[in-house]
């Protein structure tokens, strides 16, 4: 299982600044952007040997270890857990909504 975030903006950021030398960090040359410009959307999904899960996509195109509890430990990974029993292997890469008390604590029941 693991999620990614999508831009919704298809311009690729890409831009060829003219400007005086030494200037770079003159005001007049800083245009500040958010990584994300227009918005983003956060996708997951999981995958076994035995099928896959449908893609759950977050709107929004943030993920925090509440949301990750809540959307996808609670709605997707409990059932495959049961189906599975003992031979269930759940892998995750650490990111840090993975990594929170509120997983953690999932993790311990």
């Amino acid at each position: 299982m693991d999620e990614s975030r999508f831009s919704l903006e298809s311009d690729s950021m890409h831009y060829l600044i003219w400007r005086e030398p030494e200037t770079c960090y003159h005001p007049s040359n800083i245009c500040e952007r958010d990584a994300y410009g227009r918005g983003s959307v956060c996708v997951w999904g999981g995958i076994s040997l035995g099928g896959c899960t449908d893609l759950h996509v977050f709107p929004r195109g943030t993920m925090n270890g509440e949301v990750y509890g809540d959307n996808i430990l609670d709605a997707y990974v409990r059932s495959y857990d049961r189906a599975i029993g003992d031979a269930f292997l759940l892998q995750e890469e650490n990111t840090r909504p993975h990594r929170v008390r509120i997983v953690d604590d999932y993790f311990r029941q």
